[in-house]
């Protein structure tokens, strides 16, 4: 029994010692960071804007590689197929690692099983907006149109399984409202169906609505984070007026399943560092995405949440991708 116990403590502490030595060691060449979207777009910045600064964190360069398609699984599938050693990271968000699942039966990845969390990086909540014009001044008008002619209401999004699509069908079913979807390319083109009356509403991105917003052509009637906007800290949250939603974009670090937790930990350390940035933070903040690093075990938990409640919005509303 002496000889058992004794050997039981040997191998921890070899382990102990040899990840330590990972720890230490890591990184001694550039870092691949998957951005799973095409170049230019708001994502992309994102992580250009992260591996700059974890380049200086890490003392090694981290380079973006961008590997775009089928809403983002092809690089999630990507990722989740290289060598767990921390070389390959992935930047990714609810498309991939909580919608994806839902959205599509032929998945090759599973988001828990086959990533470990690093940490959660940015969140940005929606705004809901309506054309100014509309006369609609406050979320009690509007939730009285949907429950009188919701029938007849038709609201953008950025396309089928975007955040703005499924954060209104969550809104319907918390609500118990209808409204119908009408999918447009993009956010730029969302909102000027509200603008052209084509819809009545849409629940789009900050940087997409706040410049009409600003020009007086359209009133966003509140935000959908648990907490108030730093960019809109005189908007209302649907949360704080009693409405049981929260949908906020988020985007955070995975590695492949694997990879040591020495590494894990350094590289959520190296972006807690990175996160400090004040230039990073404006930066952010331009987008409408607010910093936000909880480190792997807290991401995991909201990573296994938002799988739960993506599902359930998907799996009612019968969403199926284009």
């Amino acid at each position: 029994m002496r000889i058992l116990i004794r050997n039981t403590v040997l191998l921890l502490f070899n382990l102990w010692i040899s990840g330590l030595a990972v720890a230490q060691e890591y990184p001694n060449k550039p870092i691949q960071l998957v951005v799973p979207y095409p170049p230019g777009g708001v994502v992309d910045i994102t992580g250009r804007l992260l591996a700059d600064q974890l380049s200086r964190e890490l003392g090694k360069q981290v380079i973006v590689v961008n590997k775009p398609g089928a809403g983002g699984t092809i690089g999630a599938e990507f990722v989740a197929r290289a060598p767990a050693d921390g070389y390959t990271i992935i930047l990714g968000g609810a498309a991939t690692h909580a919608f994806a699942p839902a959205m599509y039966k032929q998945l090759r990845y599973e988001p828990i099983k086959d990533f470990v969390a690093i940490t959660q990086f940015t969140e940005g909540p929606l705004a809901l907006t309506v054309n100014k014009a509309s006369g609609i001044a406050s979320i009690d008008e509007f939730f009285k149109i949907l429950k009188n002619k919701g029938d007849s209401v038709n609201y953008s999004s950025n396309g089928i399984g975007t955040f703005p699509h499924l954060s209104v069908e969550l809104l319907k079913q918390k609500t118990g409202t209808k409204a119908m979807h009408i999918p447009y390319p993009g956010g730029s083109q969302a909102v000027v169906a509200v603008l052209s009356n084509e819809v009545l509403f849409t629940q789009n991105h900050l940087p997409v609505v706040l410049t009409q917003a600003q020009a007086g052509r359209v009133r966003i009637l509140a935000t959908t984070g648990a907490s108030r906007s730093s960019v809109l800290p005189d908007i209302p949250t649907l949360k704080e007026m009693g409405y049981d939603i929260v949908a906020s974009a988020w985007f955070g670090l995975f590695a492949p399943a694997g990879t040591p937790q020495p590494i894990i930990q350094r590289l959520y350390e190296a972006t807690a560092a990175a996160a400090k940035s004040p230039a990073l933070r404006e930066k952010l903040a331009l987008q409408g995405d607010e910093i936000s690093v909880t480190g792997p075990t807290k991401f995991l938990a909201f990573q296994k949440n938002e799988l739960d409640k993506w599902k359930t919005v998907i799996t009612t509303a019968e969403i199926k991708p284009e």
